[in-house]
């Protein structure tokens, strides 16, 4: 929806208001063209980048986006797993949306999926190389490429460097929640966490 304040006002001083759109794998959804200032505001903002902190596959990507942007502030990375993640402040998308695909926000347009990829890469530099990924026979393995690695990810961190650290970590954060809460508990013994001490009696 475009919406326009009043028409009698000059030219000059007639806003227009532009809502975040969504655009998935197939390409980005098209809002009214915005005014110079409009787009002046849009391209001086970070591509915001959200991902999955709990994540190595997620890490790993994000130190590559990382070493390829140098230090130039194109794009701004939002971990999802944060205890202040808000969805509103993020193009709308919800923390489950966010763990099952990958979001891109840049310009008042979301995108997900393989495009955010794409479009991450080029943001950094890699233009010229993302164009020629979107030829459709090579975007047809790049799309199933990306639905394997999301779908396998926890899998392939595993697998990564420091990804056993990293799902260790985790775990064991996650069996202290858990037992902070009282779960795995009975009502005539303390919870007891393994921690992997293996202490011998001697």
């Amino acid at each position: 929806m475009l919406l326009l304040t009043n028409p009698m006002l000059p030219e000059g001083l007639r806003m227009t208001h532009v809502p975040a759109v969504r655009a998935s794998r197939h390409g980005a959804a098209r809002v009214g063209r915005p005014g110079p200032m409009a787009v002046a505001t849009s391209a001086a903002l970070p591509a915001k980048v959200l991902y999955d902190g709990q994540c190595m596959v997620c890490l790993t990507n994000k130190a590559l986006l990382t070493f390829f942007d140098r230090r130039k502030g194109r794009l701004d990375f939002v971990d999802i797993r944060s205890s202040t993640y808000d969805p509103a402040q993020n193009g709308g998308v919800a923390f489950a949306d966010a763990m099952r695909h990958f979001h891109v926000i840049t310009g008042g347009t979301v995108m997900e999926g393989s495009e955010a990829v794409l479009t991450a890469y080029s943001k950094v530099g890699l233009g010229w190389l993302m164009a020629v990924l979107r030829f459709p026979l090579i975007r047809f393995f790049i799309d199933g490429l990306y639905r394997f690695v999301s779908k396998h990810r926890y899998t392939i961190s595993r697998l990564l460097p420091g990804g056993k650290a990293l799902t260790s970590a985790v775990t064991q954060l996650k069996d202290i929640e858990s037992a902070a809460q009282g779960e795995g508990c009975s009502d005539e013994e303390e919870c007891m966490l393994d921690y992997g001490d293996d202490d011998d009696d001697e």
